[in-house]
């Protein structure tokens, strides 16, 4: 007596394993799960990824002294849905991320903003100050100091992010952070 292996209907099964692993994923990877697994990581290695990435996507604003601003003073941008704080100072032409923590530190100025609009900011989805307007973007702080790093930011031009970065940012937006 010859048995035959038991074949599962492959589309359904393949449907319902994907659809299990982006229900674990979307709950391992909201926003403070993944702060909380990234905090773990040396704060060097975070700091110091960060400050690369800025200077790199940040050059041609660096270079005409929108970020002279930040001399000896510090933003901080805060992930209010993440508990992430990262606080950025400048000097000698270069961002430096001065942390990377769960913890809000003293600041000159802060921003606070989700991580889901901070996301269609970067990917220029949405103006900054309509989200300012609509109370999604907070300042608090010098004022001054924080619209002007608000709007410098708004200059960045996406293509400059690289593509591994925008392609992470946007699997993030449309995998994790659906409604």
């Amino acid at each position: 007596m010859t048995t035959h292996p038991v074949k599962f209907p492959t589309s359904l099964f393949s449907k319902n394993i994907h659809q299990s692993l982006s229900s674990i994923a979307q709950c391992l990877f909201q926003p403070k799960k993944l702060v909380k697994m990234v905090t773990r990581f040396p704060m060097a290695l975070n700091t110091n990824l960060v400050s690369k990435l800025c200077n790199r996507i940040f050059d041609e604003q660096i270079h005409e002294g929108d970020f002279d601003i930040l001399k000896n003073r510090t933003v901080q941008i805060s992930f209010s849905d993440a508990n992430l704080s990262i606080a950025f100072s400048f000097d000698n032409n270069k961002i430096h991320c001065k942390h990377f923590s769960e913890i809000k530190n003293s600041a000159d100025a802060d921003l606070s903003i989700i991580t889901a609009d901070a996301i269609r900011l970067i990917k220029q989805e949405v103006d900054p100050d309509t989200l300012f307007f609509q109370r999604r973007l907070k300042i608090s702080g010098d004022t001054e100091l924080a619209h002007h790093i608000k709007n410098t930011v708004d200059t960045l031009n996406p293509e400059l992010i690289p593509p591994v970065i925008m392609k992470l940012i946007s699997d993030y937006q449309s995998r994790i952070l659906v409604d």
